[in-house]
């Protein structure tokens, strides 16, 4: 039987992996996994051993990686609110270090192949980027898939199959441009 300080020992560098893929930022990846580790020893309680270790990994990380876009979500959402009833005031340091603009290793990379996929795989709606990061890049089976995203495998089926067509339409320009 394996325990929770088995898990983290053998399964981090698996977990920054899938942390890596959903982010696409090596520090937000790193927090991410390292989040999900203190989850790990925390809840390990509730582990089921019927489910593999990856599966239940895998749905910590989603949890954590949805629930930080909600409070980014709301931090941005509160900044414009405040920017509007307030005209004029000024935005606290915390506010201003909001910033979608790229960094200089996000720009160094943005010719490269792989950064157009992640970038079209961050355009993708959630529910289809999740299924096919665990499909067709964490290579796992429908099945298991289903149930780490708890949906039927009907469903994933055609969320990994909307995910490779949208994939496809926003790769073509790319794709036809590379010789």
């Amino acid at each position: 039987m394996i325990d929770a300080k088995e898990i983290v020992e053998r399964y981090t560098p698996y977990a920054y992996t899938m942390a890596y893929r959903l982010t696409g930022n090596q520090a937000e990846a790193w927090d991410l996994t390292q989040n999900a580790m203190l989850r790990v020893m925390r809840s390990f309680s509730t582990y089921d051993p019927k489910y593999k270790v990856e599966q239940w990994l895998y749905r910590i990380i989603q949890n954590l990686f949805i629930d930080r876009k909600r409070q980014v979500k709301r931090k941005q959402e509160t900044a414009l609110e405040r920017d509007s009833r307030e005209e004029g005031a000024r935005l606290s340091p915390a506010d201003t270090l909001i910033d979608g603009a790229p960094t200089p290793e996000q720009s160094a990379e943005s010719g490269d192949r792989g950064r157009a996929v992640r970038d079209a795989l961050d355009e993708l709606p959630e529910e289809m980027k999740m299924a096919i990061i665990l499909v067709d890049i964490e290579g796992f089976s429908y099945e298991d898939a289903a149930r780490v995203l708890e949906v039927p495998a009907s469903t994933l089926g055609v969320r990994v199959f909307r995910a490779r067509k949208l994939l496809k339409e926003r790769l073509r320009p790319f794709m036809e441009g590379v010789s």
